[in-house]
């Protein structure tokens, strides 16, 4: 991921006004990008606070990951509650029950 931008403002004087005033940041990733917006709708108070609304398709990519990295951060996560939508509940149900069936 990358880092955040940080922008380093001057300041206002006569012998640098008509100098740039911020360093070019490097771009930011899609997905930092939606948390930024989420994260500015929680603080003006038109969000729910601590949730984050992600595409699944930004996640598991990055869940499978650090499974397969065996990374700790994501044991300190395993209690946690999630929410979802309640077709995709029925449908990891099953998927559920037939790999549970293969197996045995």
């Amino acid at each position: 991921m990358s880092k955040p931008i940080l922008r380093i403002f001057r300041p206002e004087t006569d012998s640098n006004r008509d100098q740039t005033s911020a360093f070019d940041a490097a771009p930011v990733s899609e997905l930092e990008q939606m948390w930024r917006e989420q994260e500015l709708d929680r603080l003006s108070g038109t969000a729910d606070s601590k949730t984050v609304k992600i595409p699944l398709s930004k996640v598991v990519p990055l869940l499978l990951d650090a499974a397969d990295h065996q990374r700790a951060w994501l044991d300190d996560f395993s209690d946690d509650l999630i929410s979802m939508n309640s077709d995709l509940y029925e449908i990891l149900l099953a998927y559920q029950q037939l790999r549970d069936r293969a197996a045995a």
